[in-house]
């Protein structure tokens, strides 16, 4: 989060307890969006997901175990309002794994919008956000009382990051980053071949190098774990957000952003 920015909500203390029951241990690394995706019964059977009363867990193709919440898809929009999400092993959720209920259509999701077929209205698609939190979920978390998928994202998203005492002692440079962060950023890009883990292109010519880009993508510039770089051309670096939109496409980077597109047009 750049320092311009203003946090909606204060999740300081969800994010501690968060902590506490072992959202952010072992190998539960830093929150990485993902398309909503149905369960499917060998989920649950071969430990792809993972269900326990502190969290709902993905184990991703690199290893690594995100939290995610669940809800149904096929939904009575109308008659019922938005359907409840569950970010633990609550009763119904209990219930759905014992009975392995997989006809109710559970869909597993860490990003907004999500998608709701409207049995009230011809099984119409709908991309909906803020889904209301399950009544046996937030007796279970009790202490915080109600959170919508929203705010739940955004607990994901910075359940993981680290104080600023973390990186109490840590030289910075100019611009924020580690004093060796041209040597990191060097070394990933050239272990990804300078291609954009986003849309795949390779920078083969020496000098086009610069750019392809090495993101944070927690927005932490002292976070150099691995799991939370990405290397990116400088378009989709562009594309991140609107802060870095604005960065990386006015100014003196406009000029070096139009001689991108020119020379890798879109």
């Amino acid at each position: 989060m750049d320092e311009t920015e203003v946090p909606i909500f204060d999740f300081s203390p969800l994010k501690e307890f968060l902590k506490k029951r072992g959202y952010t241990v072992g190998t539960r690394e830093a929150y990485e969006p993902f398309v909503p995706e149905d369960v499917k019964p060998a989920d649950v059977s071969n430990g792809t997901m993972s269900f326990t009363t502190e969290g709902i867990f993905v184990k991703g193709n690199d290893g690594i175990e995100r939290q995610v919440f669940l809800y149904k898809k096929d939904y009575h929009l109308k008659r019922f309002g938005k359907p409840r999400y569950h970010i633990c092993k609550c009763e119904v959720i209990d219930d759905f794994i014992s009975r392995g209920r997989f006809k109710q259509h559970y869909v597993r999701a860490n990003s907004e919008p999500v998608p709701v077929i409207d049995l009230d209205n011809g099984n119409r698609l709908e991309q909906i956000y803020t889904l209301p939190l399950c009544a046996f979920c937030k007796k279970m978390m009790s202490s915080y009382g109600s959170l919508t998928t929203t705010q739940f994202i955004e607990v994901l998203k910075s359940a993981n990051k680290n104080s600023e005492e973390d990186y109490e002692g840590v030289e910075r440079d100019l611009f924020g980053y580690t004093k060796d962060w041209d040597l990191i950023s060097k070394q990933y890009r050239e272990k990804h071949h300078y291609t954009c883990e986003r849309c795949g292109l390779k920078i083969d010519d020496a000098y086009d190098r610069q750019f392809m880009h090495v993101h944070h993508k927690d927005g932490e510039k002292l976070n150099n774990k691995e799991g939370n770089l990405q290397c990116l051309c400088l378009y989709c670096h562009a594309h991140v957000d609107d802060n870095h939109m604005k960065k990386l496409t006015t100014g003196a980077n406009k000029y070096i952003y139009e001689d991108f597109i020119y020379k890798y047009p879109r």
